[in-house]
């Protein structure tokens, strides 16, 4: 279900406190440390669910009958001082001015919010992964980019969690046309680059520094990658979307109405969870990210080309697993 559908039934401010949660998990993220550094998380906890609705007393007679127990607004359970949240954000190749392409997902980045606020982190798997686990017994020999065409956001989702080794709680997804539309709404993001960036492929180039992107470079910028490497280009996916975030943390927008007007925006987050979501998003607020791009050589154990599969990237799970690990780690 589109998120517009999912929010439907939700009161106005409920719906600006759900706008403040989207930007957290959309952007994730102001100020960067080192894309090694690593602190003690708390330990992971299952996802709350609402306290159900209490049951009106039955009406004793056929005269008027008594007025219903109120029901309670719904409340986190547990409480967010035991949870860390995990977002799939998931970025689709979805772009009207182009006649191929559409359903794969080139962007897969894994967002770990910490229960203290005191850290949020990126992990991005690469788009050419083959031979990820499925979560039920089986492997996806494809790239890990075709499989949510083939079997759906859910299932991409689950696969993601068994390859990283860390429960997955949501995910959220957008195309490259919403990306125009949200980059445009908000008059452009700058990203900062180290080294200028020259991509004939696209007839595009930026340079080192400060750069300003409208909606078309913007998508030109993810969508780079014969410059350098699709390593690279995830990378600066994670930058595109702190970029985002900070521009919509600025002020003068509604993140509501901006992330609701984007037509292929697809997200399982149900309203029952946004109050533990805005306490979550209340401490994040302020928290450095920590970015990492499961890359060769740490994080594979092969990349090339390998006859008809083409070029692949075969993870190494013991390696990136071992890293979650170190994410999620205990003081």
């Amino acid at each position: 279900m589109t998120l517009r559908g999912r929010l439907s039934r939700i009161s106005t401010p409920q719906r600006v406190a759900v706008g403040a949660v989207l930007v957290l998990l959309l952007g994730v993220g102001q100020s960067v440390l080192p894309p090694d550094a690593v602190s003690a998380p708390a330990s992971p906890s299952p996802t709350p669910s609402p306290s159900p609705s209490p049951t009106p007393s039955p009406t004793p007679s056929p005269t008027p009958s008594p007025s219903p127990t109120p029901t309670p607004s719904p409340t986190p359970a547990p409480d967010p001082d035991e949870l860390n949240v995990t977002v799939l954000l998931v970025g689709r190749d979805k772009l009207s001015s182009r006649s191929d392409g559409g359903m794969n997902t080139d962007m897969l980045i894994v967002a770990n919010i910490h229960a203290d606020g005191s850290r949020i982190d990126l992990m991005s798997l690469p788009r050419d992964s083959v031979d990820v686990p499925l979560g039920d017994g089986t492997v996806w020999s494809g790239k890990i980019n075709s499989l949510r065409a083939a079997r759906g956001l859910p299932a991409l989702k689950q696969a993601m969690s068994t390859a990283l080794g860390i429960p997955i709680d949501y995910y959220a997804e957008i195309t490259m046309d919403d990306l125009i539309r949200l980059v445009n709404a908000i008059g452009g993001v700058t990203v900062n680059l180290a080294a200028p960036l020259n991509d004939p492929h696209l007839f595009a180039s930026w340079r080192a520094g400060e750069n300003r992107l409208d909606g078309r470079t913007a998508v030109l910028f993810v969508r780079s990658r014969y410059a350098d490497s699709d390593y690279a280009r995830a990378d600066r996916n994670q930058l595109l979307l702190i970029a985002l975030r900070n521009k919509l943390l600025a002020g003068g927008y509604d993140p509501l109405a901006l992330l609701t007007s984007l037509p292929g925006l697809a997200t399982d987050i149900p309203p029952a969870d946004m109050p533990m979501l805005l306490e979550l998003a209340r401490r994040s607020a302020d928290a450095p990210i920590t970015r990492k791009v499961l890359r060769p050589p740490e994080f594979t154990v092969f990349t090339g080309t390998a006859g008809a599969r083409g070029w692949i990237s075969v993870p190494n799970l013991a390696a990136i697993r071992a890293y979650t690990a170190s994410v999620f780690a205990q003081p």
